[in-house]
């Protein structure tokens, strides 16, 4: 609904922005420059404050619901390995010799090579073929291979089986983060990315009180507890694809649950915002460039220290619980509260990251030292101390799981190009599951009784040196904007666009 009192102005704006990107001919990129890449400093101007929210709570509700359901149960799918270890007195351990070698380690592994390589490419098949089919399809696959999991005989079984499960998943979080960041203006970001992945996180959070139920049925039709926990989750996971193929939405070109009116309001935000609301396809060319991006790297190694903890909590924390002294029981069931928890400083810091001008880069910093303190606090505080060391496993995921979806989402607030987004998303969470790898290689499992002390100090120095690599990039990126000013510089190919930090 435009306030204009010619219903057209606000179209006349966005003559350029053709919603068939097949007939685009000049696709905005960080070097394309011209009248089209004029930026608003009010991005809702011309429109009545009502439409725009009854709008965009549109987008939401269709939106984010039913990608964070998809990212939680793949959540749970990936990291329900070391639940199903621990289940029934380590039966699965038993049953596939996991416990000789490095073989858990090895199984926990291979799922990241596969989900690193793929990345990228699957932002590809993401365009050509269309959100919810692209990921829908890639869900329902990953569940099959769930189900699977259940019936492996022996180790190698399963560890083939963990890296067909890579393959697929490798298609949803960066997926899911691209699509994101295509319907949101930049200061919206940081809220619909921290909301989409904590309450996934949080959801998937109770799969562990799930695998403890489903463990029970140990015995049953000849089945050992752990082989229910993969039969009947991966059941689910087909389950949820099928109910995306239906509700999941498209990019906002090619949304067809928002009116003409809706659809165009979308898009002249985005183009006020950042002047890329066209798709641009990837090309050679702009894929080499990209490649050189530093900050995107930076980017990338922040993302990979905090995936470095939360992978490591989430394969490892019943271990750690059982070493401090814990029931194999409550080993399980007390891995719920602390995911429960991380939902409230991920949405606050997200709020004061969106809000607050200057606080992007603090947000992230401040919960990286929740973090540092938590994982101090589980490992080295008296192990007679039992509550405060379980305290310190709040602060750790709390810590973890807030600031990574803040390092995503400021990552799209630097870049322009959907192409680039699209790399960039991929890059950023390709680095995620090297954070995997080095978790699944430093945490030993001969070092499982002294508390995994390579694995916690590791941890502790990495996230040290993120901490040091997000506050110089806070400031190289306030230079930038001075220089900018200073008409010194052009920031992504725009003289309008500046650094959020």
């Amino acid at each position: 609904m435009v306030l204009d009192n010619s219903p057209n102005s606000e179209k006349r704006e966005l003559a350029h922005v053709d919603l068939n990107p097949k007939e685009s001919h000049t696709p905005p990129s960080p070097e394309f420059s011209g009248e089209e890449h004029v930026m608003h400093q009010n991005i809702d101007e011309g429109f009545d404050p009502a439409f725009v929210r009854s709008t965009m709570r549109k987008v939401d509700f269709r939106l984010v619901p039913v990608l964070s359901l998809m990212y939680c149960i793949s959540l749970i799918d990936r990291t329900n390995l070391g639940l199903a270890r621990q289940a029934n007195g380590l039966r699965m351990q038993k049953d596939l010799q996991l416990g000789v070698g490095q073989r858990f380690s090895i199984a926990t592994l291979v799922f990241f090579v596969p989900y690193i390589i793929l990345e990228i490419p699957s932002q590809i098949g993401l365009r050509k073929f269309g959100a919810r089919w692209w990921l829908g399809i890639a869900t329902i696959l990953w569940g099959v291979v769930t189900v699977c999991i259940g019936f492996s005989k022996n180790w190698q079984t399963l560890a083939g089986l963990r890296a067909l499960l890579g393959v697929f998943e490798a298609t949803l979080f960066p997926g899911a983060a691209y699509l994101i960041a295509c319907w949101y203006p930049r200061r919206s970001m940081a809220v619909r990315m921290s909301t989409f992945y904590i309450l996934s996180v949080t959801v998937s959070g109770f799969g562990a009180a799930m695998a403890y139920g489903l463990s029970t049925l140990n015995g049953r039709n000849g089945h050992a507890g752990w082989t229910w926990i993969f039969i009947v989750q991966g059941i689910i996971t087909i389950g949820i694809g099928l109910l995306s193929l239906l509700f999941l939405v498209d990019f906002p070109d090619k949304a067809t649950f928002l009116s003409e009116q809706q659809k165009e309001l979308v898009i002249t935000r985005i183009q006020r915002d950042r002047a890329d609301a066209i798709v641009d396809p990837m090309t050679g060319a702009k894929l080499v460039s990209y490649l050189g991006t530093l900050k995107l790297w930076l980017f990338a190694y922040m993302f990979m220290c905090g995936t470095v903890a939360s992978y490591s909590l989430a394969y490892f924390l019943p271990r750690i619980l059982a070493t401090m002294g814990f029931s194999n029981m409550m080993s399980q069931l007390l891995v719920v509260p602390p995911y429960v928890w991380c939902l409230f400083p991920a949405v606050s810091s997200a709020l004061v990251a969106d809000k607050v001008k200057g606080a992007r880069a603090y947000a992230i910093v401040f919960n990286i030292c929740c973090l540092i303190v938590g994982t101090a606090m589980y490992s080295h505080i008296d192990p007679k101390k039992k509550a405060a060391r379980y305290a310190g496993i709040f602060l750790a995921i709390g810590g973890s799981n807030s600031f990574l979806p803040l390092v995503v989402s400021w990552s799209q607030t630097a870049i322009r190009a959907q192409s680039k987004r699209g790399y960039a998303s991929a890059l950023i969470i390709a680095f995620g599951g090297v954070g995997g790898i080095i978790a699944s290689v430093a945490f030993q499992e001969k070092e499982a009784v002294k508390g995994y002390p390579s694995g916690i100090y590791l941890t502790l120095a990495m996230n040290a040196a993120n901490v040091i690599a997000v506050i110089c990039l806070r400031f190289w990126m306030m230079w930038k904007n001075k220089q900018a000013d200073q008409g010194l510089c052009v920031i992504e190919g725009n003289p309008d666009f500046r650094y959020q930090y």
